[in-house]
C-alpha cells in the first residue's frame, strides 16, 4: 500500500491550526521568534543574491505556517524572505491540509502538493527545505532516514548549496517525562483548539545522539557533504502540553501560567512558577542542562515570588523575562518540545 493512503486522518486539524487562539503570547512571543531565527540563519548560510529567487519545499505544509513564517514582518523585524522573492512549493500527505492551505494562500509565490515525503518529493532546485511543526516525527527512525536520503539526493544531485531544516520532538521534554524510555509512543494531540477533534498517532522523539545517527546514515552515499550542522531546542518549559498535563500531570501548567501573566495578571502566582528539574531518567548532560536552566528560570521569579498580586506591569516584566530564557532556546539536545537541526549542504 502506498504511504499516502495509510496515512491518519486529519479531518479537522485545519481548525486547530486556523484557529486565533492557536496564536496565543507564547507562540507569538517565543516560539515563532525561535523558528524565524533558525530559517534566517539556514539562508544566511547560503548568501544567495540579493536578486535571485529563493526555492523553498516545506515539508509537511500543513496549513502552510511555514509561508507565513517565511514571509511576515513581525515586530519591527523585516520578513525572512519577501514575498515577491519566494517561490514556496508546500508538501503535505492531508489533502484537506493541502485544499485549506491554498485557499489561505492566495499567491502566486506559493503551490501546494498532495504528496508524502516518503514516496519521493517534487523536482525542482530548492534552496530551502523546510520542516516546522515536527512533521518528520510522525515517520518512524527508518522512515525518515529514507525520507532524509530522498532530500540530500536532491541536493547533491542539482549542483547547489542547501539547506535541510529537520524538526522533530524532543525526547525529554518536561512535558512527557514519564515517557523518556521510549523513543516513540502513542502522541494525542489534545491541545486542539477551534472545534477540531482530536488526534492520536504514534510518533518518534529524539535526542541528539538519535537524530545524529539518523542524519548520518541518510548522508551516507548521497554525496553530499555537510558544511554545517547546528541544533536547537524550542519550548522547554512552555511546550502545548504543559497546558494539558496529558503526559506529565504533575508538570506545572507552565504555558498557561505565562499567557495568564500577560492575559489575566492577577490570577498568577509567581511561584506557581518554579521549576524543579528531574535528577534521572535521562542521560546526564540532558539533566546537567535542565538543572542550569532551571536556576535561570527560578532566579527570574525570586523577585516577583511572596510580593503579592503582581500588577500588570510587574508581570508583563516577567512574562517577557521568561520568554526571553525561552527564545534563547536550548543547546540542540531534545530537552524541548521541538528539537531543530538545520544542515547547509553542498552537492557532489
Amino acid at each position: 500500500m502506498n504511504p499516502a493512503e495509510q496515512a491518519p486522518s486529519y479531518r479537522g486539524a485545519s481548525e486547530h491550526y486556523l484557529s486565533p487562539s492557536r496564536r496565543d503570547p507564547v507562540k507569538v512571543l517565543s516560539e515563532e521568534p525561535v523558528t524565524r531565527r533558525v530559517l534566517t540563519e539556514a539562508l544566511a548560510a547560503l548568501a544567495l543574491p540579493d536578486d535571485r529567487p529563493v526555492d523553498v519545499l516545506d515539508i509537511g505544509s500543513g496549513t502552510a505556517d511555514g509561508f507565513s513564517l517565511l514571509t511576515r514582518a513581525a515586530d519591527g523585524d523585516p520578513a525572512v524572505v519577501e514575498e515577491a522573492r519566494l517561490h514556496y512549493v508546500g508538501l503535505d500527505v492531508d489533502p484537506e491540509m493541502v485544499e485549506t492551505a491554498g485557499e489561505q494562500v492566495r499567491s502566486p509565490s506559493a503551490s501546494f502538493v498532495h504528496g508524502d515525503v516518503r514516496s519521493g518529493i517534487p523536482g525542482g532546485a530548492f534552496d530551502l527545505y523546510l520542516s516546522c511543526g515536527v512533521p518528520y516525527s510522525h515517520l518512524t527512525r527508518d522512515e525518515l532516514v529514507g525520507a532524509l536520503r530522498s532530500v540530500l539526493t536532491a541536493v547533491a544531485g542539482r549542483g547547489r548549496r542547501a539547506a535541510v531544516v529537520v524538526d522533530v520532538l524532543g525526547r525529554y521534554s518536561v512535558e512527557w517525562q514519564p515517557n523518556w524510555h521510549l523513543d516513540r509512543w502513542d502522541y494525542a494531540m489534545s491541545f486542539f483548539a477551534g472545534g477540531g477533534s482530536g488526534i492520536s498517532e504514534p510518533m518518534t522523539f529524539y535526542d541528539a545522539p538519535a537524530l545524529t545517527s539518523v542524519l548520518d546514515e541518510a548522508m551516507a552515499g548521497t554525496g553530499a557533504t555537510v558544511v554545517s550542522r547546528t541544533a536547537v531546542d524550542r519550548s522547554v518549559l512552555v511546550g502545548r502540553h504543559t497546558a494539558t498535563g496529558t503526559f506529565n500531570p504533575g508538570v506545572p501548567r507552565f504555558r498557561t501560567l505565562v499567557n495568564d501573566l500577560l492575559r489575566d495578571p492577577a490570577s498568577v502566582d509567581p511561584a506557581d512558577l518554579r521549576f524543579t528539574p528531574a535528577t534521572g531518567g535521562a542521560p546526564r548532560d540532558v539533566l546537567d542542562w535542565l538543572a542550569g536552566f532551571a536556576a535561570r528560570w527560578n532566579a527570574a521569579l525570586q523577585p516577583y515570588t511572596g510580593a503579592g498580586p503582581l500588577d500588570r506591569d510587574a508581570a508583563a516584566r516577567l512574562a517577557h523575562a521568561l520568554l526571553g530564557l525561552e527564545r534563547a532556546g536550548g543547546p540542540g539536545l531534545g530537552v524541548g518540545h521541538s528539537f531543530t537541526t538545520t544542515l547547509v549542504v553542498d552537492p557532489a
